[in-house]
């Protein structure tokens, strides 16, 4: 059995949802070790085990006792799995010290998924932030496996090149759903976001503070975090703002899919948004949406290099100069280019690599794995 740990809610990750199609689709088994921070794990499922502490999404160290209990729980979790536990798929550094104790005490398999660097997406310097980067960087180069979700992640963490541990994996998105009809592209242009709705750093406050109460744009905003507050009276005080709350994957991209733009931006007051590699920038190709991004990002460069979106430099004003530019043909042809590179490059990703290459490294480590 394979035991996937995170301190996230399971149904909202898509891409811990794509492992899990992966391995049922193979006829391997798994269970989920998560942390419900704010209490929207959606109905109990047999599979999933939670820890129920409450913590503030983005609070840093003032969540380090509930950090330090969270990992205290994952050990009993893995313990209480121990019989049925071969491989241990970690998400992140948070969980991956001790799923690598326990790995390394009942002789099972790590599995180190590496969606962000830690202490770049939580702005941790100094010397706690060079012993953080240390081990992280050990752990990757001493599991099994490390998953990575782009090559360019490879110089950020300092691996090498072509290690036969290291795969990449990209966020290509996989959901059972029809191909959307091309955007009508015609104001009140529909501006979406889904996602981890963050304080600052990715330009939502911005966004809000731009669309809020226009004529011409009407935003719609499904997920949680920092902000959910924020976008939730901004949608009762004004017609133009529609707050859908937390959503599964396939909800939020059905309403993304009912949209003319999706919006990701990655400011660069946050270092890891060099290395950005999001769900979004495949979704806006799979969707045939246009993408509104960051520029000096690589979801900017490469709506740039495809034509399949903007790129704009951080903040307000740059969003006001974008949307007074705005034209149905401009966002029509877009949406137009992301389908087309989605077909070309995308469509059979998810049969190839989580079901192929994914599942075949999983494979072989349950066949080395133990109990």
């Amino acid at each position: 059995m394979v035991i996937f740990v995170r301190s996230y809610i399971a149904d909202l990750d898509a891409r811990l949802g794509k492992y899990f199609k992966a391995l049922d689709t193979a006829g391997l088994s798994w269970r989920f070790i998560g942390w419900n921070k704010t209490g929207a794990a959606a109905a109990p499922d047999s599979r999933c085990d939670y820890f129920e502490r409450r913590a503030r999404l983005g609070a840093g160290w003032s969540n380090a006792a509930a950090l330090l209990l969270w990992n205290l729980y994952i050990l009993r979790q893995l313990v209480r799995h121990r019989a049925r536990a071969q491989v241990v798929h970690a998400v992140d550094l948070d969980c991956a010290l001790a799923c690598w104790l326990f790995c390394a005490l009942f002789r099972r398999r790590l599995v180190f998924d590496i969606y962000d660097k830690y202490t770049a997406v939580r702005n941790i310097g100094g010397w706690p932030g060079r012993i953080l980067d240390a081990l992280e960087r050990r752990l990757a180069l001493g599991a099994p496996l490390t998953l990575l979700a782009s090559e360019e992640r490879l110089a950020q963490h300092g691996i090498p090149a072509g290690r036969g541990n290291v795969l990449v994996l990209e966020n290509v998105p996989h959901v059972d759903m029809p191909e959307p009809a091309p955007s009508p592209a015609r104001p009140p242009w529909k501006i979406g976001y889904f996602g981890v709705l963050e304080a600052r750093h990715r330009g939502l406050e911005d966004l809000l503070v731009v669309c809020a109460g226009r004529d011409d744009v009407e935003l719609h905003v499904a997920g949680y975090g920092a902000l959910q507050e924020d976008f939730a009276a901004a949608a009762r005080r004004h017609a133009n703002v529609f707050f859908h709350g937390p959503m599964p994957s396939e909800q939020g991209l059905a309403l993304m899919a009912d949209t003319d733009i999706i919006a990701a931006c990655y400011y660069p007051s946050v270092s890891n948004h060099a290395y950005a590699s999001p769900n979004k920038y495949y979704e806006h190709l799979m969707l045939g949406r246009a993408l509104v991004t960051t520029s000096d990002t690589p979801p900017g460069r490469r709506v740039q290099a495809h034509g399949t979106g903007w790129a704009l430099p951080p903040g307000a004003d740059a969003l006001r100069q974008w949307l007074a530019g705005l034209t149905g043909p401009a966002v029509r042809q877009a949406g137009a280019q992301a389908r087309a590179l989605w077909r070309q490059r995308y469509a059979s990703y998810f049969q190839e690599y989580y079901c192929g290459v994914y599942v075949a490294r999983i494979r072989a480590l349950l066949k080395r794995g133990g109990a």
